[in-house]
């Protein structure tokens, strides 16, 4: 199965002015309450006063390229994008859903494989660690037997992840 985040908006979640090519975002990833997971895109002078709405689940900051340059360069960035929300998943532990636990655990499962993390041992105590290979942090992932149920509570979320 492969994930990708979507590409970035054109429009400001929190001013509503025009992103343009050269400017700096932070990319922001949130659960609504009964809704699917979603991205704003925040123009850095905005997000201080942008409050997403629901769960805060990662954050990470870009620079807005050309829509031809976006496309090219939206396969190497896929890549990173899915490495920064996994890396922003363990900035906060609240997680009443479970839906912080089970994405990332899929986005370790899919970063392992792109060789962006490494399991540095057995499962224990409900977790797997794996080394971030650039950083040499090791993060513990929580060991999900994944079950349709899993995929559903957020499959909705998946719409943002799923190519």
């Amino acid at each position: 199965m492969e994930w990708q985040v979507r590409p970035i908006a054109r429009q400001c979640a929190a001013s509503g002015k025009e992103l343009r090519p050269g400017d700096i975002v932070t990319c922001v990833v949130h659960k609504p309450v009964g809704g699917a997971i979603e991205r704003a895109d925040v123009l850095k002078e905005h997000v201080a006063e942008y409050v997403p709405p629901g769960l805060l689940l990662g954050r990470w900051t870009r620079e807005v390229k050309e829509r031809g340059e976006e496309e090219q360069a939206q396969r190497a960035q896929l890549l990173a994008s899915r490495e920064e929300l996994f890396l922003s998943l363990f900035e906060q532990e609240e997680d009443p859903s479970g839906e912080r636990a089970v994405l990332k655990h899929i986005l370790a499962m899919l970063l392992e494989r792109r060789r962006v993390l490494k399991q540095a041992g057995p499962p224990e105590k409900g977790t797997t660690p794996y080394l971030h290979v650039a950083t040499k942090q090791v993060y513990a992932v929580p060991a999900i037997d994944l079950q349709p149920d899993h995929i559903r509570q957020v499959g909705g979320s998946l719409d943002m992840l799923a190519g």
